[in-house]
């Protein structure tokens, strides 16, 4: 071959892989028409098991940010906020105020128009955020109204904060009206699944249900998307947890495990066989997971002594914190932990993702059942411990 032949081959093969590095490139572009002020602008994605924020500046209500990514859809949000934080909000009350948009990220030109909120901003891409837009479209009238009664739970609770006031009869009265919206709207994202089985919003959807997998009805929902959403990477990971959920559930032999206590001593769980045992995942950072402590502690002092006991994982990463926890909420059981946050490594085993979580284990080591939370532990260990 000649050295022109050569030196043409080598040009055209690396223009080939410019254009196709190239082609990965993504901008978002965007217009807020009445926003004075200079705001900061979030945008945040997952792309290769890693949490990617951006930020930029608004300059007269334009920003824009440029990225690449792979061949692959990307679920994201963008989100305003101001530039320096009221110190005088309270974490909850910042959460109420949240100004965010999720929107579907992919290669090409993506334009957000707005007046001065991203929760209200137009976004406008490629075919994934075509069909988002449309199913957003048609669950707006019941999604608005979930969003205004639950809107009422969080002054309820900021205003009890610290005074002992029950709230508990006006939040069942706004349950009566956001649990059947819920599942309305629960439905509606099975018949869009259903009907658009290659859709990235679809495993979208199948990924929002997998914060705690229940294989009799997240098989068959992950099974029906289409070979290619299974092969991506998102659907890999998802295929990869729901097995490891099959093998940590109920009829099953829990998965044996070692890890230090607070005094970094091991524990493992088989030193509890032989009698039952809560296999409770939590951490001192988690709100729902303190909130239902008392629960917990509840249920052990009952049944403590009688063949029960408690063997907690936390996955928190920073020591003293932890153990504020555990002396703040008067917790007496055995706690165990690697430290390591969501890399927890018995979380792996287990696929935990969201938390709390726990797993009741008989005195053969089989798992009985799965996320008993408030009353549900507290009847359950009536109905086993005489």
């Amino acid at each position: 071959m000649s050295i022109k032949k050569i030196f043409c081959f080598t040009l055209s093969f690396s223009l080939i892989a410019f254009a196709a590095h190239a082609q990965n490139v993504f901008s978002v572009k965007g217009r807020f028409t009445s926003l004075k002020e200079e705001k900061k602008v979030f945008l945040s994605y997952w792309l290769s098991g890693k949490s990617i924020l951006d930020s930029t500046i608004t300059k007269n209500g334009v920003f824009s940010f440029k990225g690449r990514i792979g061949n692959e859809v990307i679920k994201a949000s963008i989100s305003l906020k101001p530039i320096q934080d009221d110190p005088s909000i309270s974490l909850l009350e910042k959460i109420q105020a949240t100004d965010e948009q999720g929107f579907f990220l992919e290669k090409g030109l993506t334009q957000v128009r707005g007046t001065n909120f991203a929760k209200n901003a137009v976004i406008k891409g490629g075919a994934a955020q075509k069909e988002y837009q449309l199913f957003q479209t048609s669950i707006k009238a019941d999604m608005d109204q979930l969003a205004l009664a639950e809107a009422e739970i969080l002054p309820i609770v900021i205003k009890a904060q610290g005074k002992g006031l029950d709230t508990n009869q006006r939040i069942k009265a706004i349950q009566k009206i956001t649990v059947p919206l819920a599942k309305r709207i629960d439905e509606e994202e099975i018949d869009f699944i259903a009907a658009h089985t290659d859709s990235y919003v679809s495993l979208d959807l199948v990924q929002k249900r997998s914060g705690i997998i229940h294989p009799e009805t997240f098989e068959p929902l992950f099974n029906s998307l289409s070979i290619r959403l299974r092969n991506t990477e998102v659907g890999k990971s998802l295929a990869k947890r729901l097995d490891v959920t099959k093998k940590t559930g109920i009829g099953v032999t829990a998965t044996d495990f070692s890890q230090s206590d607070v005094n970094g001593k091991m524990v493992s769980l088989s030193s509890f066989k032989g009698e039952y045992v809560l296999l409770d995942f939590w951490a001192s950072w988690c709100g729902p997971c303190r909130a239902e402590n008392p629960n917990v502690l509840k249920a052990y002092n009952r049944f403590k002594g009688k063949n029960f006991d408690i063997l907690a994982v936390s996955l928190d990463n920073k020591k003293e914190s932890w153990l504020k926890a555990i002396k703040d909420d008067g917790l007496p059981w055995t706690q165990v932990s690697d430290l390591q946050g969501w890399k927890n490594q018995v979380a792996g085993f287990y696929a935990i993702s969201a938390i709390p979580q726990n797993f009741l284990i008989d005195p053969n080591g089989v798992i009985i059942a799965t996320n008993l939370y408030g009353e549900a532990l507290m009847k359950k260990l009536e109905e086993l411990i005489k």
